[in-house]
């Protein structure tokens, strides 16, 4: 009997805790309802994405934000909001309006925004060796033989440097602090200092034509390293008469020996800086020789200009520029820009970097009325705070 009575006490305890589970159960049914009516259900990855390409559209459990991340910020003077990148924008680096300072001349760079800090960028072949900033790019490795090319780089004793490299290279030779061709430059003709010039002596034998004869349109010129006389440039003799009438054919002009000698220009073509003019496919017109399918400034036909602005405009990034298809105008975009509102006069006037009404796309609008910013061609957003539903 007492065991019965145990059994049947056992039985109550356990239906007991099944109902307070139910309605525990229920009870956190009823809570997470009323969690989804405030919020998104999706479960968020696990790192949630910074921002999403429509304000519109939900990811996850994320809101609209309006603070830049960084290093983006609404900088004054500046169009638009978190269009400006302080890490590496010369006007505002680091920091709003704190602008790097245009170095000297005599530094050798400009000014340049890296990782939020001014720095100097030096100028081709100069570099700064020593490390301090008060002095710029102080090395020209161009001739330095301890920094030759780049720092430390020391040259060999009694070796120049040259343009950054030690030494000559193959077909120079070294001449006082220059690497100079001696076969053919009339300074150092054959050897270093020897000039190539008329011989006074009229019984020189490099008087090919006679004594102190010089033949028209030729010069004294090293080549093979010997000085003697040649055709000047842009002429030639073509009739192989060189002591009777010298080198009688200008090649920039002339159509039958346009270039070189032989060389025929076509009946409706010019001999234009030695080149005939104009080249199969295209024609002939104020500013040259163009192929009018494809000429922005003379599409379809001479003087026919495509409009829209210019590839490049002051203070601000190349946007687009006008194109010729087929003989057709046209505006091409470049990468990161659009003609969002479909008129050339104003180009591709959209940024889809920064634009809130058209961010990343045409017609992606971030919420504006809330500034979200569109940065790096997405709509801010972020995690929403507890209890606080998407946009």
């Amino acid at each position: 009997m007492k065991a019965f009575l145990s059994n049947r006490a056992a039985h109550q305890r356990l239906a007991l805790v099944r109902a307070m589970f139910v309605l525990l159960a229920a009870g956190s049914g009823l809570m997470l309802q009323a969690s989804c009516a405030r919020s998104v259900t999706t479960d968020p990855p696990a790192d949630p994405p910074l921002f999403t390409p429509d304000a519109g559209t939900a990811i996850g459990n994320l809101c609209v934000s309006t603070e830049c991340p960084p290093p983006f910020a609404t900088c004054p003077g500046e169009s638009g909001v978190c269009t400006t990148d302080t890490s590496r924008d010369v006007d505002h680096c680091g920091a709003c309006a704190n602008k790097c300072p245009k170095p000297p001349r005599n530094f050798h760079g400009t000014a340049l925004c890296a990782a939020g800090k001014c720095q100097i960028a030096c100028a081709d072949l100069y570099a700064d060796c020593n490390n301090k900033q008060d002095d710029g790019c102080e090395t020209s490795t161009a001739n330095d033989p301890k920094n030759c090319g780049f720092c430390g780089n020391t040259c060999k004793d009694d070796v120049l440097c040259w343009r950054g490299a030690c030494g000559c290279p193959n077909g120079y030779t070294q001449c006082g602090d220059e690497c100079v061709k001696t076969d053919s430059d009339n300074d150092n003709c054959g050897s270093c200092g020897k000039l190539c010039r008329a011989p006074s002596d009229p019984t020189d034998p490099s008087w090919t034509c006679g004594p102190l004869v010089t033949p028209n349109n030729t010069a004294w010129t090293c080549a093979t390293a010997a000085c003697t006389l040649l055709c000047k440039p842009g002429f030639d003799d073509c009739n192989k008469q060189f002591c009777t009438d010298g080198c009688e054919i200008d090649l920039r002009t002339d159509p039958q020996n346009c270039g070189a000698c032989g060389t025929k220009c076509d009946a409706n073509q010019e001999c234009i800086g030695g080149a005939c003019l104009c080249p199969a496919g295209t024609r002939r017109c104020a500013n040259g020789c163009v192929d009018v399918n494809v000429d922005p400034r003379n599409c379809g036909a001479c003087g026919m200009r495509c409009g829209g602005p210019a590839s490049t405009r002051p203070g601000q990034p190349a946007s687009g520029s006008p194109g010729c298809v087929d003989g057709e105008c046209t505006y091409v975009c470049f990468p990161g820009f659009a003609d969002c509102d479909g008129d050339t006069d104003n180009g591709c006037e959209s940024n889809l970097a920064s634009s809130q009404n058209n961010c990343g796309a045409c017609g992606t609008k971030c919420n504006a009325a809330a500034g979200q910013p569109c940065v790096q061609g997405k709509c801010l957003t972020r995690e929403c705070e507890a209890g606080v539903g998407p946009f």
